[in-house]
């Protein structure tokens, strides 16, 4: 993940405290000495049904993530796709996937393998990355760096 990205998307999180936020991550699926990786570029959010204990994109909201890619990248080879989603759990204490959250994250068409999932606590200051495999989400083994390790 881009340290742009992730500052981006720390930021975005601690703006809509006590809500929770939520937006998509855009990069490239790639192959690297027979690994593949994932590599997360840029994001994007739009308009979401949130409240302290939820988020969810509304239809606007999915539309506007669309708009977004359009009008950063058209019709470009280059253009990056969808490959996870980010979202905050602003509770002050080491964040985990609710039941909601991993039934969401793990059906279609957020199921694909290699998807990055990104959850935030703002308040608490952690930042947890995931990738989903064939296993389920796995927290890959920087998943636990605080703001300040990304703020560099």
């Amino acid at each position: 993940m881009l340290e742009r990205v992730a500052r981006s998307v720390d930021r975005h999180c601690r703006e809509a405290v006590p809500d929770e936020a939520l937006g998509k991550l855009y990069g490239y699926r790639e192959v690297c000495d027979g690994i593949r990786y994932v590599r997360v570029v840029d994001w994007a959010t739009g308009e979401v049904d949130a409240g302290p204990t939820h988020a969810r994109f509304t239809d606007r909201g999915v539309r506007q993530c669309a708009l977004f890619l359009d009008e950063r990248y058209g019709d470009s080879s280059s253009r990056p796709v969808e490959v996870g989603i980010y979202h905050s759990h602003p509770f002050g204490v080491e964040p985990h996937f609710s039941s909601v959250d991993r039934a969401t994250f793990g059906s279609f068409p957020y199921d694909t393998e290699g998807n990055v999932y990104v959850l935030v606590d703002p308040v608490g200051e952690w930042f947890k990355v995931y990738v989903f495999n064939r296993g389920g989400l796995e927290a890959v083994e920087w998943g636990l760096v605080r703001p300040e390790e990304i703020e560099g």
